[in-house]
């Protein structure tokens, strides 16, 4: 294999060179079952067996792999030129209604639309409501009985689609956020990860789910034409309906992906990463130690500010750490726009690709035994999220992730707020993390928790 830390010669245009090998598979369903099981998993594996560019084959499709350091660094230098993300999400488009999404849009209108909507996610956005982040999940925490165990994740789900509901839309999801999270799960297992058959779009429980969503962001969108923003800030609905007249940017059906945006945002990636997070300083008493005592200094003279949050050391490296151990956006698919030669191997225009962004944080020769949570990784000299290609939890390229410093002070204010204001205990003690990816990696059901409020 070639060594991921050598120069991989790229370059686009035509070529001459052979296919990339095809990993074996099963008949007709090729390589499916391990993909849909633990795609990362899947991709280290044969990163390490066939190198930096293979092919793999599932019913109906054959998709090209590229993945490592220099996948990444030819994604993040060259991919606006060969990819293309629509096909893989005009699907979900239209499953909300619309017309063109951030997701799925590339170019000028990609551009556009990320400038429109970079206010609503942005880190300065959470930080001015930070009172509203610790309050949501001190209450989340105080209201749970203390005598029963409950699910880590889908708790985790209601908290943080509740702040970002009440934060960046301005309405928390309430009674409608078990029917957000049946439809999102349900339309992005189908239309996006193509993990579930299609059939389920047609189910009266998900017909009714995607109503009742589509009935809270026709509300949110109707409280925000009734209520202008004149005695309050603009958020990022003000922002979309204040750009609708603009018939080149967003149609009138553009605007549901708006109003649902925040609560979709939560479900599956900031609740997934604080879920890692909890079990990760639960299976290592001494750093759950270092946090709970950095937690409580949080709060030492009151509610936090912003200048507290970058103060935060040992949780912030905690968090940096998850990203990489426990990435919940392992890999991004496009469509190749342009032919390109890689790594030896061409890469035919037309065809479908998966670039393995976060296989390169289980290389050991970026990450020294990758497999061990090391928070340590993240001081000098080490800086392994500073390696060029061997981070990238948030994806790379144009489509790098809108919300990541939004996620980052949320998922670490609120692992503060429940260690500080409850006691968390898990149950069992001697729990071993599982894993699920449905559509996303998260914990199974069976990682639970008891909590009470701290005396």
């Amino acid at each position: 294999m070639t060594n991921p830390t050598t120069e991989i010669t790229w370059k686009s245009g035509q070529s001459s060179a052979s296919l990339p090998p095809v990993v074996p598979g099963l008949p007709w369903i090729g390589s499916a079952i391990p993909m849909y099981t633990d795609v990362l998993g899947f991709l280290v594996q044969q990163y390490q067996r066939m190198g930096p560019i293979f092919r793999i084959r599932v019913p109906g499709e054959t998709y090209t792999v590229i993945a490592g350091q220099q996948a990444n660094l030819f994604m993040a230098r060259e991919g606006n030129d060969h990819f293309r993300s629509k096909e893989f999400w005009q699907h979900m488009d239209r499953e909300l209604g619309a017309k063109t999404t951030l997701i799925s849009s590339d170019g000028e209108i990609h551009s556009r639309l990320r400038q429109l909507q970079k206010r609503g996610y942005s880190r300065s956005t959470i930080e001015a409501r930070l009172a509203d982040v610790v309050e949501i999940a001190r209450r989340s925490a105080a209201e749970f009985p203390a005598d029963r165990s409950l699910s880590v994740y889908p708790w985790l789900q209601a908290v943080i689609t509740e702040q970002l509901g009440t934060i960046i839309a301005g309405t928390a999801p309430g009674e409608y956020v078990t029917d957000v999270v049946k439809f999102v799960r349900t339309a992005l297992l189908v239309h996006v990860t193509r993990q579930r058959p299609r059939f389920l779009t047609s189910l009266p429980g998900y017909q009714r789910a995607k109503q009742r969503t589509f009935e809270l962001g026709n509300k949110i969108l109707d409280w925000h034409r009734a209520h202008p923003p004149v005695d309050r800030p603009a958020n990022l609905i003000d922002d979309a309906l204040a750009a609708a007249g603009d018939a080149t940017l967003i149609a009138p059906q553009d605007l549901m992906p708006f109003a649902l945006g925040p609560y979709i945002a939560g479900l599956d990636t900031a609740a997934s990463t604080a879920a890692f997070l909890l079990y990760a300083l639960f299976a290592d008493p001494d750093l759950r130690q270092r946090v709970q005592a950095e937690s409580d200094q949080f709060f030492d003279e009151g509610l936090p500010t912003p200048a507290k949050v970058r103060a935060l050391d040992v949780l912030q490296r905690t968090f940096l750490e998850t990203l990489r151990r426990y990435p919940i956006a392992p890999a991004v698919q496009r469509t190749v726009t342009q032919p390109f030669e890689f790594a030896g191997h061409r890469v035919d225009a037309g065809g479908r690709i998966f670039i393995g962004t976060t296989v390169a944080h289980f290389i050991p020769e970026l990450h020294p035994d990758p497999y061990r949570f090391d928070i340590d990784r993240y001081l000098p000299p080490r800086n392994e999220n500073k390696i060029p290609g061997g981070f990238a939890p948030f994806s790379l390229g144009a489509h790098t992730c809108l919300g990541a410093g939004l996620a980052e002070v949320q998922i670490m204010v609120t692992v503060a707020s429940l260690l500080h204001y409850a006691e968390l205990h898990m149950d069992p003690a001697d729990y071993h993390l599982r894993t699920r990816t449905a559509p996303t990696p998260a914990p199974t059901p069976d990682f639970r928790m008891r909590i009470r409020p701290r005396e």
